[in-house]
């Protein structure tokens, strides 16, 4: 089983949050820095097909949740994703996750109203990880489209029967070759943002990386159905 320690950046401008490393005395890697030289290639993203809709909802506010509270929330979605994740997932074996947390890993402030985890596992592949973000209504304030502008993303949305949205981002990064990374955002109407983002290598950081792969390690419909789970919320 892949070792977790390190830390997780939270969202930093980028849409991939910074994967954990294995180093314990690391204090931490930023978003969208990589240990491992990865960069983050400007892109274009195809705006006609993500609506221009206004974001956060009118007149919605952060809850402002306190620490205890939101450490509540990270007990329960956790309880919930141990049986969830693998029934989405269910090629994976050797499923650890990562300390739910804010800015770094384990780590829950009072008003922070965003979790971050990872899911790190194997499949017939090799070592992988899986990310999630939870956003608090009105916490996250880029739109559909800013989202992807301010990526380079490549999107796709849809509207779906609650009338929430749906977006599928996919962000090229260069290395020692071109990175791919899939995630499935759900614009909610209340104003919570889940979003939840899969690679085509291992974002872990821990020395002992896995495989590069072909696709990415996760479908869009498998991403969508994490993302749209009604059990993750702040």
């Amino acid at each position: 089983m892949k070792r977790i320690a390190g830390l997780v950046g939270a969202l930093a401008g980028l849409a991939v949050m910074a994967a954990p490393t294995a180093s314990a005395d690391t204090a931490g890697v930023p978003a969208g820095v990589s240990p491992s030289g990865v960069v983050y290639a400007e892109g274009t993203a195809a705006q006609g097909d993500v609506p221009d809709i206004e974001w956060p909802p009118a007149d919605v506010k952060p809850p402002a949740h306190p620490a205890d509270r939101l450490r509540k929330f990270a007990t329960v979605m956790g309880e919930h994703l141990d049986t969830a994740f693998p029934a989405v997932v269910p090629q994976v074996s050797n499923l650890s996750w990562v300390p739910w947390g804010g800015e770094w890993e384990g780590i829950i402030e009072d008003g922070q109203d965003y979790l971050t985890t990872w899911a790190a596992y194997e499949d017939k592949i090799g070592s992988t990880a899986t990310a999630f973000q939870i956003e608090a209504p009105g916490h996250f304030t880029w739109s559909p489209r800013e989202f992807c502008e301010n990526n380079g993303a490549k999107c796709e949305a849809e509207f779906l029967d609650d009338g929430s949205l749906l977006v599928h981002a996919t962000i090229e990064a260069e290395g020692n070759r071109i990175y791919h990374i899939g995630s499935a955002l759900h614009y909610r109407n209340d104003g919570t943002v889940v979003w939840i983002t899969a690679y085509d290598y291992d974002p872990i950081f821990d020395g002992s990386p896995g495989p590069d792969r072909d696709e990415i390690a996760l479908t869009f419909e498998q991403l969508s159905a994490l993302a749209t789970d009604p059990a993750l919320h702040l």
